[in-house]
């Protein structure tokens, strides 16, 4: 093999590695915003209804 046959064959690795692991990247974060939206909307809705009392 040249050497022009091997960095190709290293940029689609590395391409490769790097699509792979932002794909996996981007459904953690997905994953981890999809486990706080419950939470969020519950002490948003708690806090309304203690403005709400305030008044």
């Amino acid at each position: 093999m040249d050497e022009v046959t091997i960095g190709v064959l290293a940029l689609f690795g590395l391409l490769s590695i790097a699509l792979t692991h932002g794909a996996k990247l981007a459904r953690d974060i997905e994953e981890f915003i999809e486990a706080w939206r419950g939470p969020v909307r519950s002490l948003q809705r708690w806090s309304r209804r203690r403005r709400q009392h305030r008044r």
